[in-house]
Parts: C-alpha cells; sequence; structure tokens
C-alpha cells in the first residue's frame, strides 16, 4: 500500500463551485415563487371568502334566533287562534251559538274551498233578525271567543222591519286538514 493521500479535495475549483450554488439557489427561488406564491394567493382569498362567510353565517344565525323567539312568543299569544284553526266546524253548533244573539238564524253554504293541503274555507251566508244592533255588535264580540276561527265580512246589511232589525252578512270559517 501506498502512503498516497486523497487529494481530490485540492482540486476542487471554487470558483465553479460558488456559480452552480448560486445557480441552484436562483432555480429554487424561482421554483417557489412559480409554484408556492400563487397558492399562498389562493389561500388568502378563500380565508377571506371563508371570513366573509362566517361573518355572514353569524348575522343569519342571530336574525334566526330572534326570529325563533319571536314565534315562540306569538304562538304563546295566539294559543287561543291555532286552537280554534283545528276545530271541526258544525253549523248546527254554529246556529246554537248564534241564537244566544238573535231571535232567527238561517246559515246558507256559499262557498267551501281548499287554499293549500293545509287548510280549507267554509263561506256561508248568515240572516238573522235580531231586537237591537247592541245584540249584533255582542255577537261580533263573541265571534272571537267562539271556538272555530271565524272571519265576518263586509257588508253587513241591517234593514228594520217594524220593530226587528234584518240582518245579512257573510262569515268566513277556517278550518285546518287533518293530517295523514
Amino acid at each position: 500500500m501506498s502512503n498516497s493521500r486523497d487529494r481530490s479535495l485540492e482540486k476542487i475549483n471554487y470558483i465553479k463551485l460558488l456559480i452552480y450554488l448560486s445557480v441552484f439557489i436562483l432555480v429554487t427561488l424561482i421554483l417557489i415563487l412559480a409554484l408556492v406564491l400563487p397558492s399562498i394567493k389562493r389561500y388568502r382569498v378563500a380565508r377571506n371568502e371563508y371570513n366573509q362567510a362566517m361573518v355572514h353565517k353569524t348575522r343569519v344565525e342571530g336574525v334566526l334566533k330572534q326570529r325563533e323567539k319571536e314565534l315562540k312568543q306569538l304562538q304563546l299569544s295566539n294559543r287561543k287562534i291555532f286552537d280554534s284553526f283545528g276545530h271541526k266546524f258544525s253549523q248546527n253548533e254554529f246556529t246554537n251559538f248564534a241564537n244566544k244573539f238573535f231571535d232567527t238564524v238561517a246559515l246558507k253554504e256559499v262557498n267551501q274551498s281548499m287554499y293549500t293541503d293545509e287548510y280549507k274555507v267554509y263561506e256561508l251566508n248568515v240572516t238573522t233578525l235580531l231586537k237591537t244592533p247592541v245584540k249584533f255588535y255582542k255577537f261580533l264580540d263573541g265571534l272571537n271567543h267562539y271556538q272555530n276561527l271565524i272571519q265576518a265580512d263586509f257588508p253587513i246589511d241591517l234593514k228594520s222591519r217594524g220593530d226587528l232589525i234584518h240582518s245579512s252578512f257573510k262569515i268566513k270559517v277556517y278550518n285546518a286538514m287533518k293530517k295523514k
């Protein structure tokens, strides 16, 4: 074995090595700028859109919670109306109720229509005889406490016939359809 040393490091050209290193760093930087920076820009745009969507979502959730609170309050304050809406209408029961206020009551069904699958409307023509208009106004007030949801429509025709007053008007009765 010869006593020779490794002299490969002595043959290194430092200027060439520095040029290669500079070219490598330059190519690496160009690749970083070409490949990574557009991704960073897309990420920032996506993050801004996400933040805007979260702000919008938070606002909508706040409005939704407020509307749900209002809905619950309305459901509590209008419980009687909801119960009346679901009660089945009977002409006999209504005639008995109206007889408390009027001397004679006659009902004639004008129309029955279904507005949606959820409810239907009976339209009835009511003709009555009464002694004083006060009873008529008490009847209208009593409709608010009746077991069905009833709307008295205009025109209300009141004509005097001797001692009695003949009245004629239309009412609409709203009924909920039964769920299948």
